[in-house]
Protein backbone atom coordinates (compact mmCIF):
# COMPACT_ATOMS: atom_id res chain seq x y z
CA UNK A 1 0.00 0.00 0.00
CA UNK A 2 1.52 3.50 -0.92
CA UNK A 3 1.78 5.92 1.59
CA UNK A 4 0.07 8.30 -0.79
CA UNK A 5 -1.90 11.04 0.76
CA UNK A 6 -4.61 10.52 -1.79
CA UNK A 7 -5.16 6.96 -0.63
CA UNK A 8 -4.98 8.05 2.93
CA UNK A 9 -7.80 10.32 2.33
CA UNK A 10 -9.44 7.75 0.73
CA UNK A 11 -9.10 5.39 3.18
CA UNK A 12 -10.39 8.02 5.71
CA UNK A 13 -13.24 9.43 4.27
CA UNK A 14 -14.41 6.63 1.99
CA UNK A 15 -15.67 3.92 4.24
CA UNK A 16 -18.71 1.74 5.29
CA UNK A 17 -22.04 0.58 3.31
CA UNK A 18 -24.12 2.83 1.74
CA UNK A 19 -27.74 2.13 0.04
CA UNK A 20 -27.19 4.32 -3.56
CA UNK A 21 -31.03 3.49 -4.31
CA UNK A 22 -32.38 6.14 -2.74
CA UNK A 23 -33.53 9.83 -3.52
CA UNK A 24 -32.85 12.24 -1.28
CA UNK A 25 -34.35 15.58 0.07
CA UNK A 26 -31.22 17.44 2.20
CA UNK A 27 -33.92 19.03 4.32
CA UNK A 28 -34.97 16.27 6.02
CA UNK A 29 -37.97 14.75 4.37
CA UNK A 30 -38.65 10.79 3.80
CA UNK A 31 -36.44 9.29 1.39
CA UNK A 32 -38.45 7.43 -1.87
CA UNK A 33 -37.11 4.85 -3.72
CA UNK A 34 -35.59 6.38 -7.26
CA UNK A 35 -37.78 3.77 -9.34
CA UNK A 36 -41.46 5.09 -7.84
CA UNK A 37 -44.03 5.29 -10.70
CA UNK A 38 -45.94 7.68 -8.89
CA UNK A 39 -46.79 11.28 -10.75
CA UNK A 40 -44.65 13.69 -7.88
CA UNK A 41 -41.88 15.16 -10.22
CA UNK A 42 -39.37 13.39 -8.31
CA UNK A 43 -38.31 10.37 -10.48
CA UNK A 44 -35.07 10.35 -11.96
CA UNK A 45 -34.74 11.63 -15.26
CA UNK A 46 -34.07 8.62 -17.70
CA UNK A 47 -32.24 10.97 -20.06
CA UNK A 48 -29.81 12.01 -20.92
CA UNK A 49 -27.59 9.25 -19.81
CA UNK A 50 -23.81 9.13 -18.34
CA UNK A 51 -21.29 7.44 -20.74
CA UNK A 52 -17.53 7.20 -20.90
CA UNK A 53 -15.78 9.83 -22.17
CA UNK A 54 -12.83 7.57 -22.72
CA UNK A 55 -10.66 4.86 -21.44
CA UNK A 56 -8.41 5.32 -19.00
CA UNK A 57 -6.58 1.71 -18.75
CA UNK A 58 -3.72 1.64 -16.26
CA UNK A 59 -3.09 5.44 -16.16
CA UNK A 60 -4.36 5.78 -12.55
CA UNK A 61 -7.08 7.68 -10.40
CA UNK A 62 -8.50 10.93 -12.08
CA UNK A 63 -8.87 13.73 -9.46
CA UNK A 64 -9.80 16.75 -11.51
CA UNK A 65 -11.22 18.52 -14.82
CA UNK A 66 -11.73 21.82 -15.63
CA UNK A 67 -11.41 23.51 -19.24
CA UNK A 68 -11.90 26.82 -21.20
CA UNK A 69 -14.81 25.64 -23.08
CA UNK A 70 -16.28 23.13 -25.06
CA UNK A 71 -13.01 22.35 -27.34
CA UNK A 72 -10.63 22.72 -24.82
CA UNK A 73 -10.77 20.40 -21.44
CA UNK A 74 -8.20 19.17 -19.26
CA UNK A 75 -8.52 15.73 -17.11
CA UNK A 76 -5.62 15.33 -14.27
CA UNK A 77 -4.58 12.60 -12.08
CA UNK A 78 -2.32 9.79 -12.08
CA UNK A 79 -0.49 6.99 -10.03
CA UNK A 80 1.02 7.99 -6.42
CA UNK A 81 4.67 8.77 -8.47
CA UNK A 82 3.26 9.29 -11.68
CA UNK A 83 0.93 12.38 -13.10
CA UNK A 84 -0.82 12.39 -16.07
CA UNK A 85 -3.04 14.79 -18.30
CA UNK A 86 -5.94 14.32 -20.57
CA UNK A 87 -6.76 16.80 -23.17
CA UNK A 88 -9.95 17.14 -25.21
CA UNK A 89 -10.04 19.36 -28.11
CA UNK A 90 -13.69 18.79 -29.21
CA UNK A 91 -13.04 15.25 -31.08
CA UNK A 92 -10.82 13.44 -29.36
CA UNK A 93 -8.96 12.46 -26.14
CA UNK A 94 -4.57 12.79 -25.92
CA UNK A 95 -2.74 11.71 -23.65
CA UNK A 96 -0.34 15.35 -23.18
CA UNK A 97 3.61 15.03 -22.36
CA UNK A 98 3.91 16.11 -18.39
CA UNK A 99 7.09 16.16 -16.32
CA UNK A 100 7.83 13.48 -13.90
CA UNK A 101 5.94 14.43 -10.76
CA UNK A 102 3.76 12.79 -8.49
CA UNK A 103 -0.28 12.39 -9.16
CA UNK A 104 -2.11 15.89 -9.68
CA UNK A 105 -4.96 16.74 -7.70
CA UNK A 106 -6.66 19.68 -9.25
CA UNK A 107 -6.80 22.14 -12.45
CA UNK A 108 -7.73 25.52 -13.00
CA UNK A 109 -6.69 27.85 -15.74
CA UNK A 110 -7.83 31.11 -17.25
CA UNK A 111 -7.95 29.96 -20.93
CA UNK A 112 -5.94 27.29 -23.47
CA UNK A 113 -2.54 28.79 -23.10
CA UNK A 114 -2.90 29.35 -19.27
CA UNK A 115 -3.68 26.36 -17.36
CA UNK A 116 -2.44 24.98 -13.47
CA UNK A 117 -2.55 21.98 -11.65
CA UNK A 118 -1.27 21.08 -7.93
CA UNK A 119 -0.98 17.44 -6.80
CA UNK A 120 0.95 15.92 -4.08
CA UNK A 121 4.10 16.33 -2.39
CA UNK A 122 4.01 20.41 -3.33
CA UNK A 123 3.70 19.88 -6.83
CA UNK A 124 2.81 22.38 -9.09
CA UNK A 125 2.83 22.40 -12.64
CA UNK A 126 1.61 25.26 -15.58
CA UNK A 127 1.03 24.98 -18.96
CA UNK A 128 1.46 27.77 -21.86
CA UNK A 129 -0.35 26.34 -24.69
CA UNK A 130 2.24 24.29 -26.07
CA UNK A 131 3.96 22.41 -22.76
CA UNK A 132 3.70 21.76 -19.50
CA UNK A 133 6.43 22.74 -16.81
CA UNK A 134 6.55 22.13 -13.35
CA UNK A 135 6.34 25.07 -10.80
CA UNK A 136 8.82 25.73 -7.24
CA UNK A 137 6.40 26.16 -4.29
CA UNK A 138 8.97 25.55 -1.90
CA UNK A 139 6.95 22.73 0.24
CA UNK A 140 6.36 19.32 0.35
CA UNK A 141 2.80 18.81 1.73
CA UNK A 142 0.33 17.91 -0.72
CA UNK A 143 -1.90 20.04 -2.90
CA UNK A 144 -5.68 19.81 -3.00
CA UNK A 145 -7.09 22.58 -4.64
CA UNK A 146 -5.47 25.87 -6.97
CA UNK A 147 -7.97 28.78 -8.08
CA UNK A 148 -6.97 32.44 -8.78
CA UNK A 149 -9.06 35.77 -10.13
CA UNK A 150 -5.75 36.29 -12.61
CA UNK A 151 -2.75 34.78 -13.67
CA UNK A 152 -0.65 36.83 -11.15
CA UNK A 153 -3.39 36.38 -8.27
CA UNK A 154 -3.62 32.26 -7.47
CA UNK A 155 -4.30 30.39 -4.58
CA UNK A 156 -3.21 26.63 -3.80
CA UNK A 157 -4.53 24.79 -0.53
CA UNK A 158 -3.60 21.04 1.04
CA UNK A 159 -2.24 19.95 3.81
CA UNK A 160 -0.95 16.52 5.32
CA UNK A 161 -4.07 14.63 6.22
CA UNK A 162 -3.91 14.22 10.18
CA UNK A 163 -0.62 15.28 10.26
CA UNK A 164 -1.37 18.93 9.52
CA UNK A 165 -1.22 22.07 9.82
CA UNK A 166 -3.38 23.36 6.55
CA UNK A 167 -1.07 24.98 4.03
CA UNK A 168 -2.57 27.96 2.09
CA UNK A 169 0.00 29.31 -0.92
CA UNK A 170 -0.30 32.66 -2.98
CA UNK A 171 1.57 33.09 -6.15
CA UNK A 172 1.65 36.73 -7.56
CA UNK A 173 2.49 35.97 -10.95
CA UNK A 174 6.31 35.32 -10.38
CA UNK A 175 6.59 32.77 -7.51
CA UNK A 176 4.70 30.84 -4.71
CA UNK A 177 4.85 32.39 -1.16
CA UNK A 178 3.34 30.31 1.81
CA UNK A 179 0.87 32.24 3.45
CA UNK A 180 -0.35 32.38 7.52
CA UNK A 181 -3.58 30.48 8.39
CA UNK A 182 -6.12 32.21 10.92
CA UNK A 183 -6.15 30.57 14.62
CA UNK A 184 -8.85 27.79 14.17
CA UNK A 185 -11.27 26.73 16.72
CA UNK A 186 -11.27 22.60 15.38
CA UNK A 187 -7.83 20.22 14.50
CA UNK A 188 -8.48 20.62 11.17
CA UNK A 189 -5.00 19.42 9.30
CA UNK A 190 -5.77 20.35 5.58
CA UNK A 191 -8.01 22.59 3.05
CA UNK A 192 -9.04 21.01 0.35
CA UNK A 193 -10.06 23.33 -1.85
CA UNK A 194 -10.60 27.38 -2.58
CA UNK A 195 -13.01 28.97 -5.09
CA UNK A 196 -14.07 32.82 -5.28
CA UNK A 197 -15.91 35.54 -7.21
CA UNK A 198 -13.34 37.64 -7.07
CA UNK A 199 -9.78 38.59 -5.60
CA UNK A 200 -11.41 39.90 -2.17
CA UNK A 201 -14.08 37.12 -2.06
CA UNK A 202 -12.94 34.17 -1.74
CA UNK A 203 -13.61 30.65 0.43
CA UNK A 204 -11.35 27.70 1.26
CA UNK A 205 -13.06 24.74 2.99
CA UNK A 206 -11.39 21.31 4.31
CA UNK A 207 -10.92 18.93 7.14
CA UNK A 208 -13.83 18.77 9.79
CA UNK A 209 -15.88 21.76 8.49
CA UNK A 210 -13.47 24.32 7.92
CA UNK A 211 -14.01 27.20 6.34
CA UNK A 212 -12.20 30.20 5.53
CA UNK A 213 -12.61 33.54 4.18
CA UNK A 214 -10.71 35.89 2.34
CA UNK A 215 -11.63 39.79 2.15
CA UNK A 216 -8.67 41.00 0.01
CA UNK A 217 -6.67 41.49 2.75
CA UNK A 218 -6.63 38.89 5.86
CA UNK A 219 -7.69 35.00 6.17
CA UNK A 220 -10.37 34.62 9.11
CA UNK A 221 -12.50 31.42 9.52
CA UNK A 222 -16.22 31.24 9.31
CA UNK A 223 -18.57 29.07 11.51
CA UNK A 224 -20.03 26.18 8.55
CA UNK A 225 -22.26 24.99 11.16
CA UNK A 226 -20.75 21.22 10.69
CA UNK A 227 -18.14 19.31 11.63
CA UNK A 228 -17.83 17.02 8.46
CA UNK A 229 -15.22 17.50 6.16
CA UNK A 230 -15.94 19.59 3.59
CA UNK A 231 -13.96 19.05 0.25
CA UNK A 232 -15.18 20.85 -2.66
CA UNK A 233 -17.23 23.94 -3.29
CA UNK A 234 -18.36 26.13 -6.87
CA UNK A 235 -20.77 29.09 -7.10
CA UNK A 236 -22.22 31.31 -9.76
CA UNK A 237 -21.85 34.36 -8.17
CA UNK A 238 -21.51 36.05 -4.75
CA UNK A 239 -24.63 35.04 -3.16
CA UNK A 240 -24.90 31.38 -4.72
CA UNK A 241 -21.69 29.24 -3.53
CA UNK A 242 -22.30 25.40 -2.56
CA UNK A 243 -20.12 22.88 -0.63
CA UNK A 244 -20.78 19.48 -0.55
CA UNK A 245 -18.26 16.89 1.79
CA UNK A 246 -19.20 14.12 4.20
CA UNK A 247 -16.91 10.58 5.01
CA UNK A 248 -19.90 8.06 5.20
CA UNK A 249 -23.01 9.92 4.44
CA UNK A 250 -22.91 13.34 2.79
CA UNK A 251 -22.87 17.11 3.99
CA UNK A 252 -24.18 19.99 1.93
CA UNK A 253 -23.35 23.55 2.14
CA UNK A 254 -24.87 26.58 0.62
CA UNK A 255 -23.36 30.24 1.06
CA UNK A 256 -26.02 32.94 0.29
CA UNK A 257 -24.11 36.19 0.87
CA UNK A 258 -24.22 36.79 4.50
CA UNK A 259 -24.34 33.54 6.25
CA UNK A 260 -23.28 29.27 5.71
CA UNK A 261 -25.47 26.86 6.23
CA UNK A 262 -24.74 22.88 6.11
CA UNK A 263 -27.38 19.81 6.26
CA UNK A 264 -26.18 15.96 5.90
CA UNK A 265 -27.24 15.08 2.54
CA UNK A 266 -28.04 11.19 3.97
CA UNK A 267 -28.11 8.26 2.77
CA UNK A 268 -26.28 10.05 -0.12
CA UNK A 269 -22.84 8.97 0.52
CA UNK A 270 -19.93 11.04 1.03
CA UNK A 271 -19.57 14.06 -1.64
CA UNK A 272 -16.59 15.56 -3.12
CA UNK A 273 -17.61 16.74 -6.80
CA UNK A 274 -19.70 20.09 -7.15
CA UNK A 275 -20.70 22.03 -10.06
CA UNK A 276 -22.96 24.46 -11.52
CA UNK A 277 -25.19 23.86 -14.14
CA UNK A 278 -27.32 26.87 -14.16
CA UNK A 279 -28.19 29.22 -11.00
CA UNK A 280 -29.95 27.35 -8.70
CA UNK A 281 -28.82 23.72 -9.65
CA UNK A 282 -25.90 22.27 -9.19
CA UNK A 283 -24.34 18.00 -9.95
CA UNK A 284 -22.87 16.82 -6.95
CA UNK A 285 -21.00 13.27 -6.82
CA UNK A 286 -19.22 10.92 -4.58
CA UNK A 287 -18.85 7.94 -3.33
CA UNK A 288 -19.57 4.31 -5.18
CA UNK A 289 -20.59 6.58 -8.34
CA UNK A 290 -22.92 8.33 -6.35
CA UNK A 291 -24.40 12.10 -8.57
CA UNK A 292 -27.09 14.02 -8.07
CA UNK A 293 -28.53 17.23 -9.19
CA UNK A 294 -29.11 19.31 -6.27
CA UNK A 295 -31.58 22.35 -6.38
CA UNK A 296 -30.33 25.34 -3.98
CA UNK A 297 -34.25 26.79 -4.06
CA UNK A 298 -35.84 23.99 -2.94
CA UNK A 299 -33.13 22.24 -0.92
CA UNK A 300 -33.36 18.83 -2.00
CA UNK A 301 -32.34 16.61 -5.00
CA UNK A 302 -32.29 14.03 -7.44
CA UNK A 303 -30.34 11.22 -7.94
CA UNK A 304 -28.80 10.13 -11.01
CA UNK A 305 -27.34 6.83 -12.57
CA UNK A 306 -24.33 6.60 -13.54
CA UNK A 307 -22.46 3.70 -14.97
CA UNK A 308 -19.79 3.41 -12.46
CA UNK A 309 -19.18 2.33 -8.92
CA UNK A 310 -16.43 3.90 -8.29
CA UNK A 311 -15.70 7.59 -6.34
CA UNK A 312 -16.85 10.48 -8.21
CA UNK A 313 -13.89 13.40 -7.56
CA UNK A 314 -14.76 16.05 -9.65
CA UNK A 315 -17.46 17.55 -11.84
CA UNK A 316 -17.07 20.20 -14.26
CA UNK A 317 -19.78 21.69 -17.32
CA UNK A 318 -18.02 22.85 -20.15
CA UNK A 319 -20.25 26.11 -20.42
CA UNK A 320 -22.03 24.70 -23.76
CA UNK A 321 -24.24 21.15 -23.34
CA UNK A 322 -21.99 18.84 -21.76
CA UNK A 323 -21.16 17.66 -18.21
CA UNK A 324 -17.80 15.99 -17.14
CA UNK A 325 -17.54 13.70 -13.89
CA UNK A 326 -13.91 11.87 -13.38
CA UNK A 327 -12.70 9.91 -10.30
CA UNK A 328 -11.72 5.99 -9.78
CA UNK A 329 -9.98 4.10 -6.92
CA UNK A 330 -6.81 4.81 -5.15
CA UNK A 331 -7.91 2.55 -1.85
CA UNK A 332 -4.95 0.14 -3.55
CA UNK A 333 -2.49 0.11 -6.65
CA UNK A 334 -2.92 0.57 -9.04
CA UNK A 335 -4.63 3.39 -8.98
CA UNK A 336 -7.56 2.86 -11.73
CA UNK A 337 -9.82 5.67 -12.97
CA UNK A 338 -13.10 6.33 -14.54
CA UNK A 339 -13.98 9.48 -17.25
CA UNK A 340 -17.59 9.90 -17.79
CA UNK A 341 -19.39 12.53 -19.84
CA UNK A 342 -23.28 13.23 -19.99
CA UNK A 343 -24.53 15.24 -22.69
CA UNK A 344 -28.52 17.65 -23.16
CA UNK A 345 -29.95 18.99 -25.79
CA UNK A 346 -29.03 22.30 -26.39
CA UNK A 347 -32.44 23.62 -25.03
CA UNK A 348 -32.45 21.03 -21.79
CA UNK A 349 -30.60 23.81 -19.88
CA UNK A 350 -28.55 27.07 -19.67
CA UNK A 351 -25.14 26.51 -19.49
CA UNK A 352 -23.13 28.43 -16.41
CA UNK A 353 -19.40 29.47 -17.61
Amino acid sequence: MTPSMTNKLCRRRFTGVICTTLLVCASGCDPMPIDDDSDNGNDTPSEPEWREAFTTTDDGFLSGVWGSGPDDVFVVGGQPERSVVFHFDGATWETMDVPETPILIWAFGFGPDDVYAVGEQGTALRYDGATWVEMATGIEDDLWGIWGASPDDLWAVGGEIDTGPPVLLHFDGESWTSQTVPPLDRESTALLKIWGTSNDHIFAVGQTGLILEYDGNDWQQIDAGTADDLVSLWGTGPEEIVAVGGRTNGTIATYNGTQWTSRSAAPLPGLNGVFPLQEGEYLIGGLIGSAAVYNVNTDNYQTETTPTARTIHAIWHNGANTTYAVGGRSSETPYTGVALTQTYSAESTESVP
